[in-house]
């Protein structure tokens, strides 16, 4: 059985950006003792480097490591990123 084509759907939106919610991070991370970004980026296992280019905006993180990090922070994606809309 095929799939059913079906032209009039919505074209999904693969690179959507998004932001870190560095206020809500920082907290969520000072409790667990990671107040330096190297602190920070040790605990998610990435490269300073990396953290430094997701805080900033520079950076994006992939899918697993935003779920990481919000697992590492006990919380979920929704809190720690949200969702930047073009104008």
């Amino acid at each position: 059985m095929e799939a059913t084509q079906i032209s009039d759907a919505p074209p999904v939106e693969s690179d959507a950006k998004v932001r870190l919610r560095v206020e809500v991070y920082d907290a969520l991370a000072a409790k667990r003792g990671a107040t330096t970004v190297v602190a920070q980026a040790r605990l998610h296992e990435i490269g300073r480097q990396h953290m430094f280019d997701i805080r900033s905006g520079r950076g994006r993180p992939s899918l697993p490591l935003a779920m990481r990090m919000a697992a590492d922070m006990g919380t979920t994606v929704e809190v720690l990123f949200e969702r930047v809309v073009d104008r």
